[in-house]
């Protein structure tokens, strides 16, 4: 059964979305390792890795329905940042402009009855709200911090245990 053209567009559009910000986020490792903020780094770079595991499976899932991949032109990330706050809040800005985007494809397939992409994307839409959650938490910290550079150097520590996406956390 051939997918959709109007899904194909829509999912070649998420594509480009989750590489535009796999880009960002490899934007805002360069900005952490630049002020010697390496444990933020690496949480960036995870972020980094993610996106592209998004991408991957969403192309995965569009040449398994024998749909075709256009892959696109990434817009060049920002890379200057005032703060580390400014960092994670450009990070929630383009994680919420994603899952908009995510819930336009769902829409989409849920108006053309498409029920092999709604059950494709629940994984998307469940992975967003974490993403999300995620930044915000994160954001609220580095606010609590404020110019306490012993506090943000805390919080660059702890950002360094960051596990692998879908490992346990111990304890």
């Amino acid at each position: 059964m051939a997918i959709d053209p109007k899904i194909q567009a829509a999912i070649n559009q998420q594509i480009n979305h989750e590489m535009t910000a796999a880009y960002n986020y490899l934007a805002m490792v360069v900005y952490f390792e630049q002020i010697n903020l390496a444990g933020f780094a690496f949480w960036m770079r995870k972020q980094h890795e993610e996106e592209l595991a998004h991408a991957t499976k969403l192309f995965q899932y569009l040449l398994d329905r024998g749909g075709k991949v256009e892959l696109e032109t990434i817009p060049k990330p920002s890379s200057e940042f005032g703060s580390v706050a400014d960092v994670f809040q450009a990070a929630l800005s383009m994680e919420q402009q994603n899952t908009a985007s995510i819930n336009g494809v769902y829409s989409l397939a849920k108006q053309l009855d498409d029920y092999a992409t709604l059950s494709h994307l629940q994984w998307f839409l469940d992975e967003q709200v974490e993403e999300e959650k995620t930044m915000e938490e994160t954001l609220g910290l580095i606010r609590f911090a404020g110019d306490d550079k012993s506090a943000l150097l805390t919080l660059n520590s702890q950002m360094a245990n960051r596990p692998d996406e879908g490992a346990q956390p111990e304890g």
